[in-house]
This record gives C-alpha cells, sequence and structure tokens, in this order.
C-alpha cells in the first residue's frame, strides 16, 4: 500500500495504474474511519484499484463548527485500510487548498437541507471533491448515503461537468441500534449514544407509519418533529422531499425521502430513510 501526501505523486500512481489497463476507485474521506468508511472502501475494492483519500478539508467548516476538535486517528486510519489491502492513501498536505480563489457552487440544491444550517458548507465539500477527481481522475467515486444531499450535490457536479467518472452510492451502515455509523458519534458518552439511537427509531416510525396510508407532508412532518423534540433532540430541520431532491411536496409518495438534521447533547447528527 503506498502512502502518497504530493499531489503530483498521486497523479503518477493514477496515470500509472491506468497505463497499465487498471481501473481505478476513489473513496474521498475525513478520517477517523469507523465500519461505514470500511464498508464503503470493500465496494471500491470490487472495481479496481482503489485510493482512499483522507483530508479534512478546512473549507467545508463554519467559522463555530468542530475543525479543530474533529476526532482524528492516522495511524489507526492507515492500518485498518492495509488490512484491507487498498492501493493508496492519499493524504494531501495544505497546498490543496491554500490560496483557493476558485470555488464550485450548486446555487440551486446548497443552501437547503444542511445547507441553511452551514453556510458555506457544500461550496467547500464541492471544491475540495473537484480537486480529488481532478487529481486521482478515478473511474469511480464513492459516497455514503446518510450524507444524501452531499451525494446528489456531487453526482450532479460530475454530470454538468461531463466528468469521466460514475458516482457510486453506498447504502448507510448503522450501529445495532440503528443509530447512522459516523466519526462524530465518536463525541457521545454510551449513555447519549443510546439515546441518540432514538433518532433513527423516529424516522422509522413514521416510514412505518407512511406505509400505514399516512402521505400528508404536513402530518407526517409534524409527527417527526413532536417525536423528536420528545426524546430531547433540537431539530433543525425535517423534509420529505424525491430521490433528486428537486422540490418540497404536499403528498408523499413511494421512493420519496426522509430527510433531517438534529443536535443530541451537542453532537450534530444527519440522517434520511426512504419511503416504501
Amino acid at each position: 500500500m503506498e502512502i502518497i501526501t504530493c499531489i503530483k505523486d498521486a497523479k503518477d500512481l493514477s496515470k500509472k495504474f491506468k497505463t497499465g489497463g487498471q481501473k481505478i476507485s476513489l473513496v474521498p474521506t475525513m478520517g477517523k474511519l469507523h465500519e461505514g468508511h470500511l464498508n464503503i472502501v470493500r465496494n471500491a475494492l470490487k472495481h479496481g484499484k482503489v485510493f482512499v483519500s483522507i483530508y479534512i478539508n478546512p473549507m467545508q467548516f463554519g467559522p463555530s463548527e468542530d475543525f479543530n476538535n474533529y476526532p482524528r486517528d492516522i495511524e489507526g486510519d492507515i492500518e485498518k485500510l492495509r488490512r484491507l489491502n487498498v492501493d493508496c492513501v492519499y493524504m494531501p498536505d495544505d497546498t490543496i487548498t491554500k490560496n483557493n480563489k476558485t470555488f464550485i457552487i450548486d446555487d440551486f440544491l446548497s443552501d437547503k437541507l444542511c445547507g441553511l444550517y452551514r453556510p458555506g458548507h457544500f461550496q467547500g465539500v464541492l471544491t475540495i471533491v473537484m480537486k480529488l477527481l481532478s487529481i486521482v481522475q478515478p473511474d469511480f467515486a464513492f459516497f455514503g448515503l446518510k450524507d444524501y444531499q452531499q451525494y446528489i450535490l456531487i453526482k450532479k457536479m460530475a454530470e454538468d461537468f461531463f466528468m469521466d467518472v460514475k458516482i457510486m452510492p453506498v447504502p448507510t451502515m448503522r450501529e445495532e441500534c440503528g443509530l447512522a455509523m459516523s466519526s462524530r458519534n465518536f463525541y457521545f458518552n454510551s449513555a447519549d449514544k443510546e439515546s441518540a439511537c432514538n433518532f433513527y427509531k423516529i424516522l422509522n416510525n413514521i416510514r412505518l407509519l407512511f406505509k400505514k396510508g399516512e402521505t400528508s407532508v404536513e402530518n407526517l412532518k409534524h409527527l417527526t418533529i413532536k417525536e423528536l423534540i420528545d426524546k430531547n433532540f433540537t431539530v433543525e430541520y425535517v423534509e420529505i422531499m424525491d430521490k433528486e431532491l428537486i422540490g418540497r411536496k404536499t403528498t408523499a409518495e413511494t421512493g420519496d425521502i426522509i430527510l433531517s438534521a438534529v443536535k443530541f447533547s451537542g453532537v450534530r447528527l444527519i440522517d434520511n430513510i426512504f419511503l416504501e
């Protein structure tokens, strides 16, 4: 397994693989890898040579967010990836974002949902992902569906710029209790983590209510928010939208998605669940 920090070295290794007729997959991460990340990597390994990038991107953190305290475990991450036989761990140095003056912006979707509460976040995400895609030139890039808005934005960016990369979604991995796996779960003590598990349980209860015949988006959202507040979550948003996130709806349909962001014990959580 190669460990690379230089942009030129990453480009050269990619060219070497491509010259040898190999397909390349990219898995962008911010490190502190958990089983959800590793599941994404395993999916990528089915498609050829794999680059896993580890970079805590300062452009996607707001002034009051947790950039300095974001969980880090580089040695542990490298060992986990070595055991999976990843071909390359790409850990860009700060030249990848230093003095950046050009940004990728999606005005239509970036300011909705999480974007309302994290101004500039998706500009930072799209810009760093565009840089990684431009450097590695992968055939496939893999993203977990927990960050569903991010996945849709990146897929749209790749389409809009006619990029020769297939954006591959990977279903959300969950703890036994249903809580979506996240690096930020490491902030919880055991009692708070157990309580945070109610987030997914509430979303699943609403999905079951839809399955029984309730299709009013207003009613479904109201009940979701009420249950979340009753379980001591601070609610940022609850929305029900079509799978492309084109707009809000009044009547929920099979295939729509419930998306929510909450805070619990100071930790911000996001999750989503499809209606079926």
